[in-house]
C-alpha cells in the first residue's frame, strides 16, 4: 500500500500545487469572507471526480462544503477552512496571485489554510478511487468563518446541519507535522468600559476622565492572579491588552474608554472565576476613585479542551508520520485555538495535525513548502486507510463511540 500511495501522490504533485494556487486566487478575506469564491474551486474539482458533496450557507456567500466518500462507521472528518485573514501590508507581490518559487507556494492563505485544503482534495481523490474497499466514511470539510470564530462555519455545520463523525483531524496547527495538538487553553475575551463625564480640555476638573480611570484599572489587571498557573500540557496562562479606544480630541476630557482583553487560561479554572476576580479589582478602583465607574462584558469564551492521549487517532498518526518522515510527532497543548474545541464539544475525538510553519500564518509574503503538503497526503492516506479500510473493518468495534 505504501508504494501505491507514494506513486499516486507524486503523480498528482502538480495538481496539488495548482489547486493551492487556485484556492489562493479566490480572495476570501474575512471580513467579509465570500468563501463562495473558494468553494467554486472545490466544487469544480469534486464534480470532476464524481465525489458527492453538499453546500451550506448560513449567510449569503459564506459557503461551507461537506464532501463524503464511502459510508458507514467509523467516520473520519478532516476539517480545513476556506477563509483567510486580511492581506495587510508589506507584500512583495499580489497576495491573491499565488507564485511558486524555491519549493514554496506564496500567497495569502498558503499556510493558513489553503495549502492544507489542496492536500486534502488530493487525499479525497485517492480515497475516491478506492471507495469500494472502504468500510467507513471519509468526510472532507471546507469551512467558512474560521478566522472570526466559526459561527458561520463549523459551529453552524455541527449545530444546525447535522454534521457528525467519530474522529476528526484538523490540519490547522502547522509545526511541520512534528507535533499533534491534543489540547488547547481556554480563550476568554472580555471588554471593559470606563464611564466618565466629558468636559472642555482646559477645565478637566469639571469632567471625569474615563481614560485616566481606565489606566488605574489596567495597572491592577496587569497583575491579575490566576488560580492555575501550570499544567503538564500547556505553557502558563496569559493576559493580553489587545485594544483600547477612547477620547474624541486632545482638548476634550474623554467621557468613555473601552478596552479588549484576551485571556488564555488553563484547565481547572473557569471564565466566571476570572471575571469575578476582575470585578473585585473594579470595585477596588471604584472605591479608591469614587467618580470612576466601569462595566464588564464577556465577549466570548472557549473553555480549555483536551483529548485522551491514548485515543485511536494518536498512534496511527505517529506511526505513519514516522514511516514517511522519519520523525514521531510529540503531543502538545496550544495557547491558540482551532475548531478541535467545537468538535470535542460534540463528542467527536479530534486532534490537530498538519504541515506548515507556525510563523507563516497571518504574515506578509505568507508561504508554505510544497514537499510537506505532499507528505501530508501520504500520511493521511495511510491513516485513513487504516481507520476506514480493511484493517479498520476487522477492528470496527474498537472505533465505536
Amino acid at each position: 500500500m505504501r508504494k501505491d500511495i507514494d506513486a499516486f501522490v507524486e503523480a498528482n504533485r502538480e495538481e496539488l500545487i495548482q489547486l493551492a494556487c487556485d484556492l489562493i486566487a479566490a480572495d476570501t478575506e474575512n471580513p467579509p469572507g465570500r468563501e463562495r469564491l473558494a468553494a467554486n474551486v472545490v466544487e469544480k474539482y469534486l464534480d470532476s471526480l464524481d465525489i458527492r458533496y453538499e453546500s451550506f450557507e448560513k449567510e449569503h456567500e459564506r459557503t461551507n462544503i461537506v464532501a463524503r466518500i464511502g459510508t458507514g462507521r467509523p467516520s473520519l472528518l478532516v476539517a480545513c477552512h476556506l477563509d483567510v485573514v486580511p492581506a495587510g501590508d508589506g507584500w512583495d507581490q499580489d497576495p491573491f496571485k499565488a507564485t511558486v518559487a524555491n519549493g514554496k507556494v506564496i500567497g495569502r492563505g498558503a499556510s493558513d489554510n489553503k495549502g492544507q485544503m489542496a492536500s486534502c482534495m488530493i487525499l479525497a481523490k485517492y480515497l475516491k478511487e478506492r471507495e469500494s474497499s472502504l468500510k467507513g466514511e471519509f468526510i472532507l470539510v471546507g469551512a467558512a468563518d474560521e478566522e472570526r470564530g466559526s459561527r458561520l462555519g463549523l459551529e453552524y455545520l455541527l449545530d444546525e446541519c447535522g454534521l457528525s463523525a467519530d474522529f476528526a483531524v484538523v490540519p490547522d496547527i502547522s509545526y511541520g507535522m512534528k507535533n499533534i495538538d491534543v489540547g488547547e487553553k481556554g480563550a476568554l475575551f472580555i471588554e471593559i468600559t470606563s464611564h466618565g463625564r466629558q468636559a472642555h480640555g482646559s477645565r478637566p476638573e469639571q469632567g471625569v476622565n474615563a481614560i485616566w480611570n481606565m489606566v488605574e484599572l489596567l495597572n491592577e489587571i496587569r497583575s491579575l492572579p490566576f488560580k492555575r498557573i501550570s499544567h503538564p500540557l500547556f505553557s502558563p496562562p496569559t493576559l493580553n491588552l489587545g485594544t483600547i479606544q477612547g477620547g474624541a480630541a486632545r482638548n476634550i476630557v474623554p467621557g468613555k474608554c473601552r478596552v479588549g482583553l484576551d485571556i488564555r487560561y488553563l484547565p481547572g479554572e473557569t471564565k466566571d472565576e476570572i471575571a469575578e476576580r476582575i470585578q473585585e479589582l473594579i470595585k477596588k478602583v471604584e472605591k479608591a476613585t469614587p467618580q470612576a465607574r466601569f462595566e464588564l462584558e464577556v465577549g466570548s469564551d472557549l473553555p480549555p479542551s483536551h483529548v485522551a492521549h491514548d485515543n485511536p487517532l494518536i498512534e496511527p498518526i505517529q506511526r505513519h508520520t514516522e514511516s514517511v518522515l522519519g520523525i514521531r510527532p510529540g503531543l502538545i497543548g496550544l495557547s491558540g485555538t482551532t475548531v478541535t474545541k467545537q468538535l470535542l464539544d460534540k463528542g467527536i475525538t479530534a486532534v490537530g495535525f498538519g504541515p506548515g510553519d507556525e510563523n507563516q500564518a497571518h504574515v506578509a509574503n505568507e508561504s508554505i513548502d510544497i514537499q510537506p503538503l505532499v507528505d501530508f497526503v501520504k500520511i493521511m492516506a495511510l491513516v485513513s486507510c487504516e481507520l476506514l479500510g480493511d484493517t479498520a473493518g476487522s477492528k470496527k468495534d474498537r472505533y465505536r463511540r
